[in-house]
């Protein structure tokens, strides 16, 4: 049997003795009781308030009970980061940038500062636009410490298992809704982005996964895909497909027969073109994907955009409420108009300007690059390539949102701006995560 003992800074693995020698390793393998605790309470007031949110977005909510899920998980949320936080950084690089993209998010939450009831109660219950959004950032300052990373991984299951859970229940809304139905469209979009899309992760890291919950995240991602194609999400197919091919390119890295596993994968790939052109073409399920095909539905919204924002917004923004004026998108708008704009790098720039997303590029970026390159662990490259990824998808889609998803990018800059983390053995690592 395998013997686990980090306390002592050892494991056994098979007859192999690995063994931390330097006690600098200890506070980021193992995390005393209380805080233990505190992280429990922040995920549960994280779970509390998504689920909310959610539910919210379906037609059968009750407005009343998922608010009160997320007052209360926005408490629960305030005295878990409060306790959990700790101003240490990596290096001056990451210090200095920091503080002053937490500067700018204040001063453009500050510029849409307001009394009116109804607008707070969107700001803080609005989970993809709302104000929670702006302190993702403050994850950076999280243990980094992979007792974290490993709750962290049981709040990815928990949320993908209650996206499978809760797309069953909502079934008829989703299958048998008309394509075009703004709601059905939305339940879909809202419940693989804010539950569904961080189990992707676990597909980067599937060796630190045992085979059970390996099976569920690559089922539960080709779930995604699969509504995806069904709703004709262009954007949400990439985001689901890209981790798949990444985790596949991880492993062909991992394995001991690369040609062999080469050859398979060219025999397979073929096989599954041939066959599946023949399928596109055929299958009523990729009918209204075909239909919209290349369909253009930005250009006129980002054209409206660019009319309407001048220098001055393009270089600071125009705050927390800030919006431009599309008329005819939107159904129901009166006034055209719109506070969101579906390409996330504009998004960044309507609220908080170039500098804003200047700014943000400048800490994720180099993070990416650090975990991808300069690691000695699988973990590490996997959060590099998530916060990639993140930056990627910036354009057809709203990645910065107060999900999991974003939530797991600040999670991830943390963890590669660590050079403890990153130069953790990867034996250590599985050792660790998957003990079995």
């Amino acid at each position: 049997m395998q013997n686990l003992d980090l306390n002592r800074g050892m494991v056994k693995n098979n007859g192999t003795l690995l063994l931390v020698q330097d006690d600098a390793y200890l506070p980021h393998l193992i995390l005393d009781k209380k805080r233990q605790n505190l992280l429990d309470l922040f995920w549960v007031g994280f779970l509390a308030y998504t689920f909310g949110y959610a539910i919210s977005q379906t037609t059968y909510a009750n407005w009343i009970i998922c608010q009160f899920f997320q007052s209360v998980g926005i408490v629960l949320l305030l005295i878990g980061t409060l306790q959990l936080i700790q101003v240490k950084f990596d290096n001056l690089y990451i210090r200095f940038l920091y503080s002053i993209y937490c500067l700018w998010l204040i001063i453009t939450i500050m510029r849409g500062a307001t009394t009116d009831y109804q607008a707070i109660k969107l700001l803080l219950f609005d989970a993809w636009f709302g104000v929670l959004l702006y302190f993702v950032p403050i994850l950076l300052l999280f243990p980094r410490n992979l007792f974290f990373y490993k709750r962290l991984f049981d709040v990815i299951l928990v949320l993908g298992i209650s996206f499978v859970v809760l797309s069953t229940f909502y079934a008829r809304e989703i299958i048998f809704a008309d394509k075009e139905d703004l709601i059905s469209r939305g339940i879909v979009e809202v419940f693989a982005r804010t539950l569904g899309m961080p189990v992707t992760f676990l597909v980067l890291i599937f060796s630190y996964q045992s085979r059970p919950k390996r099976i569920i995240a690559i089922v539960i991602t080709l779930l995604i895909i699969f509504l995806g194609i069904f709703k004709a999400r262009r954007g949400l197919i990439l985001l689901a497909f890209l981790p798949l091919l990444v985790a596949y390119i991880f492993y062909v890295y991992q394995s001991k027969s690369k040609i062999l596993v080469f050859i398979y994968t060219l025999s397979l790939a073929s096989i599954v073109l041939i066959y599946g052109i023949s399928i596109y073409q055929k299958s009523s399920l990729f009918t209204y994907l075909k239909d919209r095909g290349l369909e253009d539905t930005r250009t006129n919204v980002e054209l409206c955009y660019y009319n309407d924002m001048t220098t001055k917004d393009w270089l600071i923004g125009k705050g927390l409420f800030g919006e431009y004026f599309c008329p005819g998108i939107d159904e129901g708008n009166k006034t055209g108009y719109r506070p969101v704009i579906e390409t996330d790098y504009l998004q960044t720039i309507l609220k908080g300007g170039i500098i804003s997303f200047g700014l943000l590029l400048l800490i994720i970026f180099p993070a990416a690059i650090l975990g991808i390159f300069k690691s000695k662990n699988m973990l590490s490259k996997a959060a590099g390539i998530w916060i990639l990824l993140a930056i990627l998808n910036m354009y057809p889609s709203n990645v910065n949102t107060f999900t999991l998803n974003y939530c797991m990018v600040w999670i991830a800059v943390g963890l590669c701006y660590s050079p403890v983390i990153r130069s953790l053995p990867e034996d250590v690592l599985k050792l660790y995560f998957n003990p079995g």
